[in-house]
Protein backbone atom coordinates (compact mmCIF):
# COMPACT_ATOMS: atom_id res chain seq x y z
CA UNK A 1 0.00 0.00 0.00
CA UNK A 2 1.52 3.27 -1.10
CA UNK A 3 -0.83 5.52 0.76
CA UNK A 4 -3.37 5.21 3.56
CA UNK A 5 -6.76 6.65 2.61
CA UNK A 6 -8.73 8.62 5.19
CA UNK A 7 -10.21 6.55 7.99
CA UNK A 8 -13.89 7.18 8.62
CA UNK A 9 -15.34 6.44 12.06
CA UNK A 10 -18.99 6.02 12.88
CA UNK A 11 -20.23 8.52 15.45
CA UNK A 12 -22.67 6.86 17.80
CA UNK A 13 -24.78 9.94 18.45
CA UNK A 14 -28.22 10.98 17.24
CA UNK A 15 -27.63 14.50 15.93
CA UNK A 16 -30.37 17.00 14.99
CA UNK A 17 -29.59 16.31 11.33
CA UNK A 18 -29.96 12.55 11.87
CA UNK A 19 -33.23 13.13 13.70
CA UNK A 20 -34.51 15.19 10.79
CA UNK A 21 -33.48 12.47 8.34
CA UNK A 22 -35.27 9.82 10.38
CA UNK A 23 -38.38 11.97 10.48
CA UNK A 24 -38.17 12.59 6.74
CA UNK A 25 -37.90 8.86 6.12
CA UNK A 26 -41.08 8.21 8.08
CA UNK A 27 -42.90 10.90 6.08
CA UNK A 28 -41.75 9.32 2.82
CA UNK A 29 -43.10 5.95 3.92
CA UNK A 30 -46.39 7.61 4.68
CA UNK A 31 -46.49 9.03 1.15
CA UNK A 32 -46.27 12.64 2.26
CA UNK A 33 -43.22 14.89 1.85
CA UNK A 34 -40.57 13.51 -0.57
CA UNK A 35 -36.96 13.41 0.60
CA UNK A 36 -34.45 15.91 -0.71
CA UNK A 37 -31.14 14.94 -2.36
CA UNK A 38 -29.21 15.71 0.83
CA UNK A 39 -31.57 13.53 2.85
CA UNK A 40 -31.10 10.60 0.46
CA UNK A 41 -27.29 10.71 0.21
CA UNK A 42 -24.41 10.26 2.61
CA UNK A 43 -21.91 13.03 3.35
CA UNK A 44 -19.36 11.65 0.89
CA UNK A 45 -21.81 11.69 -2.00
CA UNK A 46 -22.94 15.15 -0.94
CA UNK A 47 -19.33 16.31 -1.13
CA UNK A 48 -18.93 14.80 -4.61
CA UNK A 49 -22.05 16.63 -5.74
CA UNK A 50 -20.86 19.86 -4.14
CA UNK A 51 -17.43 19.57 -5.78
CA UNK A 52 -19.09 18.82 -9.15
CA UNK A 53 -16.98 15.70 -9.68
CA UNK A 54 -17.34 14.49 -13.27
CA UNK A 55 -15.24 11.32 -13.06
CA UNK A 56 -17.02 8.00 -12.81
CA UNK A 57 -17.77 6.94 -9.26
CA UNK A 58 -19.16 3.83 -7.65
CA UNK A 59 -22.13 4.11 -5.31
CA UNK A 60 -24.41 1.75 -3.45
CA UNK A 61 -28.04 2.46 -4.32
CA UNK A 62 -30.76 1.18 -2.03
CA UNK A 63 -33.90 0.35 -3.99
CA UNK A 64 -35.70 -1.85 -1.50
CA UNK A 65 -35.12 -4.74 -3.87
CA UNK A 66 -37.30 -3.18 -6.55
CA UNK A 67 -35.16 -2.88 -9.66
CA UNK A 68 -36.85 -4.01 -12.82
CA UNK A 69 -35.88 -3.46 -16.42
CA UNK A 70 -37.44 0.01 -16.54
CA UNK A 71 -35.52 1.17 -13.49
CA UNK A 72 -32.26 -0.22 -14.89
CA UNK A 73 -32.98 1.57 -18.16
CA UNK A 74 -33.49 4.83 -16.27
CA UNK A 75 -30.09 4.43 -14.63
CA UNK A 76 -28.56 3.74 -18.03
CA UNK A 77 -30.13 6.91 -19.38
CA UNK A 78 -28.04 8.81 -16.82
CA UNK A 79 -24.88 7.20 -18.18
CA UNK A 80 -24.75 4.64 -15.37
CA UNK A 81 -24.76 0.86 -15.16
CA UNK A 82 -25.61 -1.70 -12.53
CA UNK A 83 -22.49 -3.76 -11.84
CA UNK A 84 -23.49 -5.79 -8.80
CA UNK A 85 -26.57 -6.79 -6.82
CA UNK A 86 -26.52 -6.69 -3.03
CA UNK A 87 -29.65 -8.65 -2.30
CA UNK A 88 -28.91 -8.95 1.39
CA UNK A 89 -29.46 -5.22 1.87
CA UNK A 90 -31.85 -4.62 -1.04
CA UNK A 91 -29.32 -2.56 -2.99
CA UNK A 92 -27.23 -2.51 -6.13
CA UNK A 93 -23.82 -1.11 -6.99
CA UNK A 94 -24.02 1.54 -9.69
CA UNK A 95 -21.17 3.17 -11.56
CA UNK A 96 -21.90 6.51 -13.19
CA UNK A 97 -20.40 9.98 -13.78
CA UNK A 98 -20.20 12.04 -10.61
CA UNK A 99 -22.17 14.90 -12.12
CA UNK A 100 -25.20 12.61 -12.41
CA UNK A 101 -25.33 11.71 -8.73
CA UNK A 102 -27.87 14.38 -7.81
CA UNK A 103 -30.18 13.26 -10.59
CA UNK A 104 -29.83 9.64 -9.50
CA UNK A 105 -30.85 10.57 -5.96
CA UNK A 106 -34.03 12.24 -7.18
CA UNK A 107 -35.36 9.07 -8.82
CA UNK A 108 -38.48 7.86 -7.01
CA UNK A 109 -37.34 4.24 -6.72
CA UNK A 110 -34.02 5.26 -5.14
CA UNK A 111 -34.19 5.27 -1.35
CA UNK A 112 -30.55 5.95 -0.54
CA UNK A 113 -27.24 6.62 -2.31
CA UNK A 114 -23.99 5.89 -0.47
CA UNK A 115 -20.44 6.06 -1.67
CA UNK A 116 -18.95 2.63 -2.28
CA UNK A 117 -16.08 3.76 -0.05
CA UNK A 118 -12.67 2.18 -0.11
CA UNK A 119 -12.23 0.03 2.97
CA UNK A 120 -8.97 0.28 4.90
CA UNK A 121 -7.34 -2.96 6.01
CA UNK A 122 -7.12 -3.39 9.77
CA UNK A 123 -3.49 -2.92 10.64
CA UNK A 124 -2.24 -5.47 13.10
CA UNK A 125 -1.66 -5.03 16.84
CA UNK A 126 1.96 -3.87 16.77
CA UNK A 127 1.48 -1.33 13.96
CA UNK A 128 -1.82 0.16 15.08
CA UNK A 129 -1.50 0.04 18.87
CA UNK A 130 2.00 1.49 18.95
CA UNK A 131 0.64 4.54 17.08
CA UNK A 132 3.02 3.74 14.23
CA UNK A 133 0.06 3.82 11.86
CA UNK A 134 -0.61 7.43 12.82
CA UNK A 135 3.06 8.31 12.37
CA UNK A 136 3.14 6.69 8.95
CA UNK A 137 -0.08 8.35 7.85
CA UNK A 138 1.19 11.77 8.91
CA UNK A 139 4.78 11.55 7.74
CA UNK A 140 5.25 8.47 5.57
CA UNK A 141 8.21 7.37 7.70
CA UNK A 142 9.40 3.86 6.84
CA UNK A 143 12.90 3.60 8.35
CA UNK A 144 14.48 4.14 4.95
CA UNK A 145 18.25 4.46 5.19
CA UNK A 146 18.44 3.05 8.72
CA UNK A 147 19.98 -0.36 9.45
CA UNK A 148 18.90 -2.47 12.41
CA UNK A 149 21.20 -5.27 13.54
CA UNK A 150 19.10 -8.21 14.71
CA UNK A 151 21.07 -10.38 17.12
CA UNK A 152 18.93 -13.47 17.20
CA UNK A 153 18.52 -16.95 15.69
CA UNK A 154 19.01 -15.77 12.10
CA UNK A 155 16.68 -14.31 9.50
CA UNK A 156 15.12 -16.38 6.75
CA UNK A 157 15.00 -14.91 3.23
CA UNK A 158 11.50 -13.58 2.72
CA UNK A 159 9.72 -11.39 0.16
CA UNK A 160 8.42 -9.25 3.01
CA UNK A 161 12.03 -8.27 3.71
CA UNK A 162 12.85 -7.36 0.11
CA UNK A 163 12.76 -4.03 -1.66
CA UNK A 164 9.67 -4.48 -3.88
CA UNK A 165 11.01 -2.01 -6.44
CA UNK A 166 14.30 -3.83 -7.03
CA UNK A 167 13.51 -7.31 -5.76
CA UNK A 168 16.71 -7.21 -3.71
CA UNK A 169 16.81 -8.25 -0.08
CA UNK A 170 17.04 -5.54 2.57
CA UNK A 171 19.20 -7.91 4.62
CA UNK A 172 22.57 -6.32 3.89
CA UNK A 173 24.72 -9.10 5.28
CA UNK A 174 24.51 -12.25 7.37
CA UNK A 175 27.10 -13.50 9.87
CA UNK A 176 26.95 -16.12 12.58
CA UNK A 177 28.31 -16.29 16.08
CA UNK A 178 25.99 -19.10 17.13
CA UNK A 179 27.44 -22.11 18.92
CA UNK A 180 28.41 -24.91 16.53
CA UNK A 181 27.06 -22.79 13.71
CA UNK A 182 26.67 -24.28 10.28
CA UNK A 183 25.29 -21.15 8.67
CA UNK A 184 23.28 -18.00 9.14
CA UNK A 185 19.85 -19.40 8.32
CA UNK A 186 17.13 -19.35 10.97
CA UNK A 187 16.44 -22.85 12.25
CA UNK A 188 14.62 -21.63 15.35
CA UNK A 189 12.05 -19.32 13.72
CA UNK A 190 12.44 -16.60 16.34
CA UNK A 191 14.77 -14.24 14.49
CA UNK A 192 12.68 -14.23 11.32
CA UNK A 193 9.60 -13.34 13.34
CA UNK A 194 11.46 -10.51 15.09
CA UNK A 195 12.80 -9.18 11.78
CA UNK A 196 9.28 -9.06 10.34
CA UNK A 197 8.06 -6.98 13.28
CA UNK A 198 10.85 -4.49 12.68
CA UNK A 199 10.82 -4.24 8.90
CA UNK A 200 8.21 -6.46 7.23
CA UNK A 201 6.58 -4.71 4.26
CA UNK A 202 3.46 -6.91 4.09
CA UNK A 203 4.20 -8.06 0.54
CA UNK A 204 2.87 -11.59 1.07
CA UNK A 205 -0.39 -10.32 2.54
CA UNK A 206 -1.07 -7.48 0.10
CA UNK A 207 -2.93 -7.26 -3.17
CA UNK A 208 -6.11 -8.66 -4.66
CA UNK A 209 -7.91 -11.03 -2.31
CA UNK A 210 -6.09 -9.99 0.88
CA UNK A 211 -8.12 -8.31 3.59
CA UNK A 212 -5.42 -8.10 6.27
CA UNK A 213 -1.86 -6.91 5.80
CA UNK A 214 0.88 -7.72 8.30
CA UNK A 215 3.26 -4.78 8.40
CA UNK A 216 6.38 -4.26 10.42
CA UNK A 217 6.93 -0.76 11.74
CA UNK A 218 9.82 0.35 9.53
CA UNK A 219 8.88 -1.32 6.26
CA UNK A 220 11.86 0.03 4.28
CA UNK A 221 14.58 -0.29 6.93
CA UNK A 222 17.63 -2.41 6.26
CA UNK A 223 18.63 -5.35 8.42
CA UNK A 224 21.78 -7.15 9.48
CA UNK A 225 21.30 -10.83 10.19
CA UNK A 226 23.63 -11.45 13.13
CA UNK A 227 22.95 -14.98 14.26
CA UNK A 228 23.84 -15.70 17.88
CA UNK A 229 21.32 -18.40 18.86
CA UNK A 230 21.29 -22.03 17.93
CA UNK A 231 18.24 -23.86 16.60
CA UNK A 232 16.85 -24.33 20.12
CA UNK A 233 17.32 -20.65 20.98
CA UNK A 234 20.34 -20.66 23.26
CA UNK A 235 23.93 -19.45 23.19
CA UNK A 236 26.69 -18.19 25.46
CA UNK A 237 27.32 -14.63 26.54
CA UNK A 238 30.71 -14.68 24.83
CA UNK A 239 29.09 -15.37 21.47
CA UNK A 240 26.80 -12.38 21.88
CA UNK A 241 29.65 -10.14 22.99
CA UNK A 242 31.61 -11.17 19.87
CA UNK A 243 28.59 -10.36 17.75
CA UNK A 244 28.24 -6.93 19.36
CA UNK A 245 31.88 -6.24 18.67
CA UNK A 246 31.39 -7.15 15.00
CA UNK A 247 28.39 -4.83 14.74
CA UNK A 248 30.29 -1.92 16.30
CA UNK A 249 33.26 -2.52 13.99
CA UNK A 250 31.00 -2.54 10.94
CA UNK A 251 28.69 0.25 12.05
CA UNK A 252 29.81 2.72 9.37
CA UNK A 253 30.00 0.15 6.58
CA UNK A 254 26.34 -0.84 6.94
CA UNK A 255 24.86 2.28 8.51
CA UNK A 256 23.91 0.48 11.71
CA UNK A 257 21.93 2.72 14.06
CA UNK A 258 19.98 0.16 16.12
CA UNK A 259 20.63 -3.19 17.79
CA UNK A 260 17.68 -5.41 18.68
CA UNK A 261 18.23 -7.96 21.44
CA UNK A 262 15.13 -10.08 22.05
CA UNK A 263 17.05 -12.36 24.38
CA UNK A 264 18.63 -12.32 27.80
CA UNK A 265 19.77 -14.19 30.88
CA UNK A 266 19.12 -13.99 34.57
CA UNK A 267 20.95 -11.23 36.38
CA UNK A 268 23.93 -12.66 38.18
CA UNK A 269 25.96 -9.54 38.87
CA UNK A 270 25.82 -5.77 38.71
CA UNK A 271 25.48 -4.24 35.27
CA UNK A 272 28.74 -2.47 36.08
CA UNK A 273 30.59 -5.76 35.71
CA UNK A 274 28.24 -7.83 33.54
CA UNK A 275 30.16 -8.52 30.27
CA UNK A 276 27.03 -8.35 28.13
CA UNK A 277 25.96 -5.04 29.65
CA UNK A 278 29.39 -3.60 29.27
CA UNK A 279 29.59 -4.64 25.61
CA UNK A 280 26.25 -2.99 24.91
CA UNK A 281 27.34 0.19 26.66
CA UNK A 282 30.22 0.31 24.19
CA UNK A 283 27.75 0.03 21.34
CA UNK A 284 25.57 2.74 22.88
CA UNK A 285 28.51 5.11 23.24
CA UNK A 286 29.47 4.35 19.64
CA UNK A 287 26.15 5.87 18.57
CA UNK A 288 24.00 2.74 18.31
CA UNK A 289 20.60 2.64 20.02
CA UNK A 290 20.29 -0.64 21.94
CA UNK A 291 16.79 -2.06 22.51
CA UNK A 292 16.44 -5.04 24.86
CA UNK A 293 13.66 -7.30 26.08
CA UNK A 294 12.67 -7.00 29.73
CA UNK A 295 12.05 -10.75 30.04
CA UNK A 296 9.07 -13.03 30.49
CA UNK A 297 9.35 -13.78 34.20
CA UNK A 298 6.70 -11.41 35.51
CA UNK A 299 4.64 -14.13 37.22
CA UNK A 300 5.35 -15.61 40.64
CA UNK A 301 3.12 -18.61 39.96
CA UNK A 302 2.85 -20.86 36.93
CA UNK A 303 -0.91 -21.18 37.50
CA UNK A 304 -3.40 -18.38 38.00
CA UNK A 305 -5.15 -18.37 41.35
CA UNK A 306 -8.22 -16.55 40.05
CA UNK A 307 -8.37 -14.03 37.22
CA UNK A 308 -9.14 -11.08 39.50
CA UNK A 309 -6.13 -11.45 41.76
CA UNK A 310 -2.75 -9.79 41.63
CA UNK A 311 -1.43 -9.84 38.06
CA UNK A 312 -4.57 -11.69 36.96
CA UNK A 313 -4.00 -14.30 39.64
CA UNK A 314 -0.41 -15.15 38.73
CA UNK A 315 1.17 -12.82 41.27
CA UNK A 316 3.75 -10.19 40.36
CA UNK A 317 7.44 -11.05 40.26
CA UNK A 318 9.14 -7.74 40.93
CA UNK A 319 12.87 -7.64 40.30
CA UNK A 320 12.60 -10.08 37.40
CA UNK A 321 14.08 -8.00 34.56
CA UNK A 322 16.74 -9.94 32.67
CA UNK A 323 20.23 -8.95 31.64
CA UNK A 324 21.10 -6.96 29.57
CA UNK A 325 17.77 -5.18 30.17
CA UNK A 326 19.06 -4.26 33.64
CA UNK A 327 21.62 -1.87 32.19
CA UNK A 328 20.72 1.81 32.70
CA UNK A 329 21.87 2.83 29.21
CA UNK A 330 19.76 0.48 27.09
CA UNK A 331 16.07 0.83 26.30
CA UNK A 332 14.30 -2.01 28.11
CA UNK A 333 10.89 -3.02 26.80
CA UNK A 334 7.95 -4.69 28.52
CA UNK A 335 5.00 -6.30 26.71
CA UNK A 336 1.39 -5.16 26.46
CA UNK A 337 -1.62 -7.17 25.35
CA UNK A 338 -4.91 -6.17 23.76
CA UNK A 339 -8.24 -6.87 25.43
CA UNK A 340 -10.36 -5.66 22.50
CA UNK A 341 -10.06 -3.28 19.54
CA UNK A 342 -9.37 -0.22 21.70
CA UNK A 343 -5.78 0.73 22.48
CA UNK A 344 -7.01 2.50 25.63
CA UNK A 345 -7.99 -0.88 27.07
CA UNK A 346 -4.60 -2.53 26.49
CA UNK A 347 -2.94 -3.84 29.62
CA UNK A 348 0.33 -5.38 30.71
CA UNK A 349 0.95 -8.99 29.75
CA UNK A 350 1.11 -11.04 32.93
CA UNK A 351 4.44 -12.58 31.95
CA UNK A 352 6.18 -9.25 31.27
CA UNK A 353 9.11 -8.91 33.69
CA UNK A 354 8.95 -6.20 36.32
CA UNK A 355 11.61 -3.97 37.79
CA UNK A 356 13.55 -2.80 39.56
CA UNK A 357 16.57 -4.62 38.19
CA UNK A 358 18.14 -7.08 40.54
CA UNK A 359 21.17 -5.97 42.59
CA UNK A 360 21.38 -2.42 41.25
CA UNK A 361 17.66 -1.59 41.68
CA UNK A 362 17.61 0.22 38.31
CA UNK A 363 14.10 1.43 37.46
CA UNK A 364 12.98 -0.80 34.59
CA UNK A 365 11.37 -1.36 32.14
CA UNK A 366 11.85 1.94 30.37
CA UNK A 367 8.82 1.60 28.11
CA UNK A 368 6.09 -0.86 27.19
CA UNK A 369 4.94 -1.84 23.70
CA UNK A 370 2.57 -4.31 22.01
CA UNK A 371 3.95 -7.83 22.35
CA UNK A 372 1.14 -10.36 22.79
CA UNK A 373 -0.23 -12.62 20.05
CA UNK A 374 1.83 -10.80 17.44
CA UNK A 375 1.58 -11.98 13.84
CA UNK A 376 4.80 -11.77 11.87
CA UNK A 377 6.94 -13.80 9.47
CA UNK A 378 7.01 -17.55 9.60
CA UNK A 379 9.99 -19.82 9.08
CA UNK A 380 8.40 -23.12 7.99
CA UNK A 381 9.44 -26.25 9.85
CA UNK A 382 11.42 -24.27 12.40
CA UNK A 383 12.21 -25.51 15.89
CA UNK A 384 9.45 -23.38 17.38
CA UNK A 385 6.91 -24.61 14.88
CA UNK A 386 7.79 -28.29 15.32
CA UNK A 387 8.07 -28.30 19.10
CA UNK A 388 5.62 -25.62 20.26
CA UNK A 389 1.89 -24.95 19.92
CA UNK A 390 0.34 -24.64 16.48
CA UNK A 391 0.74 -20.90 15.96
CA UNK A 392 0.72 -20.91 12.16
CA UNK A 393 -1.73 -18.25 10.98
CA UNK A 394 -4.27 -19.84 8.56
CA UNK A 395 -4.11 -18.35 5.08
CA UNK A 396 -7.89 -18.02 5.16
CA UNK A 397 -7.61 -15.55 8.04
CA UNK A 398 -5.99 -12.95 5.80
CA UNK A 399 -6.84 -14.00 2.23
CA UNK A 400 -10.35 -14.31 0.80
CA UNK A 401 -9.37 -16.71 -1.97
CA UNK A 402 -6.53 -18.90 -0.72
CA UNK A 403 -5.23 -21.61 -2.97
CA UNK A 404 -5.80 -25.17 -1.85
CA UNK A 405 -2.06 -25.70 -2.02
CA UNK A 406 -1.09 -22.39 -0.44
CA UNK A 407 1.03 -22.35 2.70
CA UNK A 408 0.75 -19.60 5.27
CA UNK A 409 3.60 -17.11 5.45
CA UNK A 410 2.85 -15.91 8.96
CA UNK A 411 3.21 -17.11 12.53
CA UNK A 412 1.88 -15.86 15.87
CA UNK A 413 4.06 -15.39 18.95
CA UNK A 414 3.93 -13.59 22.30
CA UNK A 415 6.53 -12.18 24.63
CA UNK A 416 8.76 -9.23 25.36
CA UNK A 417 10.77 -10.65 22.46
CA UNK A 418 7.97 -9.32 20.24
CA UNK A 419 7.58 -5.98 22.03
CA UNK A 420 11.28 -5.18 21.66
CA UNK A 421 11.35 -5.07 17.83
CA UNK A 422 8.28 -2.83 17.92
CA UNK A 423 10.42 -0.24 19.70
CA UNK A 424 13.41 -0.97 17.44
CA UNK A 425 11.22 -0.29 14.42
CA UNK A 426 9.97 2.91 16.03
CA UNK A 427 13.55 4.02 16.57
CA UNK A 428 14.30 3.42 12.88
CA UNK A 429 11.41 5.72 11.99
CA UNK A 430 12.70 8.39 14.37
CA UNK A 431 16.21 8.18 12.93
CA UNK A 432 14.90 8.44 9.39
CA UNK A 433 13.11 11.63 10.40
CA UNK A 434 16.24 13.02 12.07
CA UNK A 435 19.52 11.10 11.49
CA UNK A 436 21.36 13.42 13.89
CA UNK A 437 19.66 11.99 16.99
CA UNK A 438 21.93 10.44 19.59
CA UNK A 439 20.95 7.25 21.43
CA UNK A 440 20.34 9.27 24.58
CA UNK A 441 18.01 11.71 22.83
CA UNK A 442 16.15 8.82 21.20
CA UNK A 443 15.64 7.15 24.57
CA UNK A 444 14.54 10.38 26.26
CA UNK A 445 12.07 11.21 23.47
CA UNK A 446 10.56 7.74 23.62
CA UNK A 447 10.07 7.91 27.37
CA UNK A 448 8.86 11.51 27.63
CA UNK A 449 6.38 11.05 24.76
CA UNK A 450 5.04 7.69 25.94
CA UNK A 451 1.40 7.63 27.02
CA UNK A 452 1.36 7.41 30.81
CA UNK A 453 -0.32 4.17 31.77
CA UNK A 454 -1.98 2.63 34.78
CA UNK A 455 -3.89 -0.49 35.71
CA UNK A 456 -7.68 -0.43 35.91
CA UNK A 457 -7.27 0.18 39.64
CA UNK A 458 -5.36 3.38 38.91
CA UNK A 459 -2.00 1.92 39.92
CA UNK A 460 0.64 3.59 37.73
CA UNK A 461 3.48 1.33 38.98
CA UNK A 462 6.65 2.37 37.07
CA UNK A 463 8.24 -1.04 37.66
CA UNK A 464 5.48 -2.51 35.51
CA UNK A 465 4.70 0.19 32.95
CA UNK A 466 7.98 2.10 32.88
CA UNK A 467 7.56 5.58 31.43
CA UNK A 468 4.42 4.41 29.65
CA UNK A 469 3.02 2.96 26.45
CA UNK A 470 4.96 3.57 23.24
CA UNK A 471 3.46 6.30 21.08
CA UNK A 472 5.46 6.42 17.84
CA UNK A 473 3.64 9.45 16.45
CA UNK A 474 4.39 11.47 19.59
CA UNK A 475 8.02 10.29 19.69
CA UNK A 476 8.59 11.32 16.07
CA UNK A 477 7.19 14.78 16.78
CA UNK A 478 9.02 15.29 20.08
CA UNK A 479 11.79 17.90 19.95
CA UNK A 480 13.63 17.20 23.18
CA UNK A 481 17.43 17.22 22.79
CA UNK A 482 19.58 15.59 25.45
CA UNK A 483 23.25 16.37 25.99
CA UNK A 484 23.73 14.09 28.99
CA UNK A 485 23.39 10.30 29.32
CA UNK A 486 19.76 9.15 29.54
CA UNK A 487 20.50 6.62 32.25
CA UNK A 488 17.59 4.82 33.82
CA UNK A 489 17.74 5.81 37.52
CA UNK A 490 17.99 3.55 40.52
CA UNK A 491 15.33 3.26 43.21
CA UNK A 492 15.91 3.57 46.94
CA UNK A 493 13.84 3.56 50.12
CA UNK A 494 13.90 6.81 52.04
CA UNK A 495 13.80 7.08 55.83
CA UNK A 496 10.01 7.01 55.77
CA UNK A 497 9.83 3.82 53.77
CA UNK A 498 8.82 5.54 50.56
CA UNK A 499 10.09 4.30 47.21
CA UNK A 500 11.97 7.14 45.53
CA UNK A 501 14.28 7.77 42.62
CA UNK A 502 17.92 8.02 43.61
CA UNK A 503 18.76 11.72 43.53
CA UNK A 504 22.49 11.28 44.03
CA UNK A 505 24.23 13.63 41.56
CA UNK A 506 27.06 11.10 41.32
CA UNK A 507 24.66 8.63 39.76
CA UNK A 508 24.67 10.62 36.54
CA UNK A 509 20.89 10.66 36.22
CA UNK A 510 19.93 13.78 38.16
CA UNK A 511 20.33 16.11 35.19
CA UNK A 512 17.55 14.37 33.35
CA UNK A 513 15.35 12.66 35.94
CA UNK A 514 16.40 14.31 39.21
CA UNK A 515 13.82 17.05 39.70
CA UNK A 516 10.17 16.53 40.52
CA UNK A 517 9.11 18.19 37.28
CA UNK A 518 11.29 15.91 35.20
CA UNK A 519 10.15 12.84 37.11
CA UNK A 520 6.51 13.63 36.48
CA UNK A 521 7.19 14.30 32.80
CA UNK A 522 8.67 10.85 32.40
CA UNK A 523 6.71 8.61 34.76
CA UNK A 524 3.52 10.56 35.49
CA UNK A 525 2.30 12.23 38.65
CA UNK A 526 1.50 9.08 40.64
CA UNK A 527 4.19 6.70 39.57
CA UNK A 528 7.39 7.12 41.57
CA UNK A 529 6.99 9.01 44.82
CA UNK A 530 5.10 8.14 47.94
CA UNK A 531 4.35 4.75 49.40
CA UNK A 532 4.49 2.03 46.79
CA UNK A 533 3.26 -1.54 47.01
CA UNK A 534 6.73 -2.73 46.03
CA UNK A 535 7.97 -2.18 49.56
CA UNK A 536 4.95 -3.69 51.27
CA UNK A 537 6.95 -6.41 53.00
CA UNK A 538 10.40 -5.06 52.27
CA UNK A 539 11.15 -8.31 50.46
CA UNK A 540 12.63 -6.54 47.46
CA UNK A 541 15.15 -4.83 49.63
CA UNK A 542 16.21 -7.85 51.64
CA UNK A 543 18.49 -10.69 50.70
CA UNK A 544 15.88 -13.45 50.60
CA UNK A 545 14.25 -12.14 47.44
CA UNK A 546 17.25 -13.05 45.38
CA UNK A 547 16.87 -16.76 45.86
CA UNK A 548 16.14 -18.59 42.64
CA UNK A 549 12.54 -19.40 43.53
CA UNK A 550 11.64 -16.00 44.94
CA UNK A 551 13.34 -14.06 42.18
CA UNK A 552 12.35 -16.09 39.16
CA UNK A 553 9.10 -17.72 40.20
CA UNK A 554 8.37 -21.16 38.81
CA UNK A 555 10.09 -20.59 35.50
CA UNK A 556 10.52 -23.44 33.07
CA UNK A 557 14.26 -22.82 33.35
CA UNK A 558 15.88 -23.26 36.73
CA UNK A 559 18.92 -21.18 37.53
CA UNK A 560 21.10 -24.17 36.73
CA UNK A 561 19.39 -24.67 33.39
CA UNK A 562 19.79 -21.02 32.56
CA UNK A 563 23.48 -20.98 33.33
CA UNK A 564 24.06 -24.25 31.50
CA UNK A 565 26.90 -25.10 33.84
CA UNK A 566 28.89 -22.10 32.62
CA UNK A 567 27.85 -18.66 31.47
CA UNK A 568 24.73 -19.23 29.42
CA UNK A 569 22.02 -17.08 27.96
CA UNK A 570 18.43 -18.14 27.65
CA UNK A 571 16.24 -16.88 24.87
CA UNK A 572 13.34 -14.74 26.05
CA UNK A 573 10.66 -16.52 24.15
CA UNK A 574 6.93 -17.10 24.31
CA UNK A 575 4.83 -15.63 27.06
CA UNK A 576 1.40 -17.24 26.89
Amino acid sequence: MAERPPTFRRILLISPLATACLAAASWAQAGTTPLTVSQKTDSFVQRLIQDKIREEVSVIVKTGGRLGASQAATIESLGGRVVQKLGLIGSVVVQLPGDRLAKLATLRFVERVSLDAKMVKKDEFTFENSMAAAAFAASGLTGRGVTVAVLDSGIDDNDDLDNPLTGKSRILNAVSFAPKSVGTDDRCGHGTHVAGIIAGNGFKSSGNGYFRTFYGLARKANLLNVRVLDAAGSTNVSNVVSAIQWVVSNKSLYGVRVINLSLGHEVGESYKTDPLCQALEKAWKAGIVVVCAAGNEGRTSALALGSSGDNEGYGTAYGSVASPGNDPYVITVGAMKALDDSRSHDTIATYSSRGPARLDYVLKPDIIAPGNQVISLRKPLSFLELTGPNNVVPTSSYCSRPSLLSSSNYFKMSGTSMATPVVAGAVAMMLEADPSLTPDTVKARLMVSADKWAAASGDADPCTYGAGYLNVAAAVNNRMVLRTPALSPSLTLDSNGNLVVDGDPASGVQSLWGGATELRAVWGSRAVWGTNKLNGNRALWGSSVWSNRAMWGTSTFSLGDALGGAVGIVLILLGE
